[in-house]
Formats: C-alpha cells, structure tokens, sequence
C-alpha cells in the first residue's frame, strides 16, 4: 500500500508529465469573447472584465501549480469557469504571485496587493475568492483573516486544503517555504473558529490521484463543517478535470448571500 505522501508525490509527478507533454501543442484563441477586455494592475497582474460595465464584484483567482494566473487567455476550462462571472458583470483578477509557493507568505502579501489594487480600480469592495488546487491554500489563508470574514465565500476546484506534516517534507513544499515549512501553512491546523460563519464551496473527484484525501476538500468539510457551511460537489475524471471547473454553480454560488 503506497503512503498518502507516496500517492500525492506520484500524483503531482505525473500530472507535471501530462503538462509538459502539451507545451508543444499550440494554444487555443486569446479570446474570452466580445466585449471583454484585460487590463494590466501592475507588475505580473491582471484583470479581465466586461467593457462599459458597472463591476458587480470582484473573483480574486489563486491559481494552481505550475500556473501564473494567465490561463483565462488561453485554456477552455478557466474560461468556462469564468464567462459566467463576466457575463454577469463581475471582474476576474488575477496574479504570478511567486508561482509554485504552497501558500508561502509571499504570495500572501501579492494577493494582497493584487486586493488592495482591484478594489481601487474597480471601485467595489465585494470579493469571492477562487482557486484551483494548490491555489487554495492562499485563498484559505486570506479567508481565515478576519479582514476578509465577510466575503461572498470561497469557491475551491480540486482544491488542496492543507499541508499535514506528513506532506511538509516533500522537497518542491519545502524550496517554496525556503525551508521548514511552518505549522500557519496548513489550513487544517486552524482552530475551527478561524473560519466561523465563512461559505466555501469545493469542486472536487474521489478518483484524484494528485490531492490526498487527508488534505481535499472532504477533510477540510469534516474539520471545519460544523463552524463553516461547506459545500461539496462530486465531480468526473482525475486532478482538475474540466468538470471540476463549474462557473455557474459557482456563480450561483456567489449570489446566495450577496453583501
């Protein structure tokens, strides 16, 4: 029997493979479809929004592994997550934050940044935080903050919720903490009050082979459900498969509790 360490290491290997393999196949259109548009907020940050529209609110991207935030550009299943949103007069920012950084307190202090600048711009205060994979642990940092306690919610896909120790020790985990990686990186320690009265919502497969169950979306349910309401929804295929990807649930979603 392969540890949850050996299966999540194995996992992230293979899914590395398969993205590799597809750097040579040549990218879809740029196109997020008329009337939208992408405006720059600054050094590796973006936004995509409606022309001549009154932003609704803001969704404040986490992206994944091996992702820098520019996949609504070029990749079917982020677009498919997000035309609802835009349709509907939202904004979608997003930011490199550092890359791989597992949540590190570097991209922490980017997707503040990135906050602070979207709010500016587009003159609301409304936020939903989303993310795909490794994106969600940031986002899950950012949500426990009582800053952020009354956002719309957090909308997790194939999400990975927390960093076990048994996972803290795996080396691209350790270079992106430059070293130990301290006990505030997993979300799973937090006390269940950290995220009292928060919305999450979480896309995930039981037939992932990249995210261990230990650290997905029905460990962070069990954890965290009698203080949070948390809201599963099953989906097909393995690790970040393009059903995970579910815009208009998750807009949906996002109005429930409008503030």
């Amino acid at each position: 029997m392969r540890t949850l360490l050996q299966r999540f290491v194995i996992g992230l290997l293979v899914l590395i493979t398969v993205v590799v393999a597809g750097c040579d196949s040549p990218p879809p259109p740029e196109d997020l479809g008329a009337g939208i548009i992408t405006d720059d907020l600054g050094p590796d940050m973006r936004a995509y929004h409606q022309e001549n529209t009154d932003p609704t609110g803001i969704v404040v991207w986490f992206h994944g592994m091996d992702s820098d935030g520019t996949e609504f550009t070029h990749n079917p299943k982020h677009r498919h997550f997000a035309e609802p949103f835009l349709r509907s007069g939202w904004v979608v920012v997003s930011a490199s934050a550092g890359g791989n950084s597992f949540g590190n307190d570097a991209a922490m202090s980017a997707y503040r940044t990135l906050i602070n600048r979207s709010r500016a711009e587009f003159g609301t205060r409304r936020l939903l935080f989303a993310g795909e994979s490794m994106g969600v642990l940031p986002a899950l940092r950012l949500y426990a903050e009582p800053e952020f306690a009354g956002i719309d919610g957090l909308v997790g896909v194939s999400p990975l919720t927390g960093l076990p120790p048994t996972m803290r020790g795996v080396d691209f985990i350790v270079e992106a903490w430059e070293g130990t990686v301290p006990q505030r990186a997993d979300p799973l320690s937090e006390p269940a009050s950290a995220y009292e009265h928060r919305r999450m919502l979480f896309f995930y497969s039981t037939a992932d082979t990249v995210v261990p169950s230990a650290a997905g979306a029905r460990a962070f349910a069990i954890r965290f459900g009698k203080a949070a309401t948390v809201a599963l929804r099953v989906c097909a295929g393995d690790h970040v498969d393009g059903s995970c990807y579910g815009g208009d649930a998750a807009l949906a979603f996002a109005r429930h509790d409008p503030r």
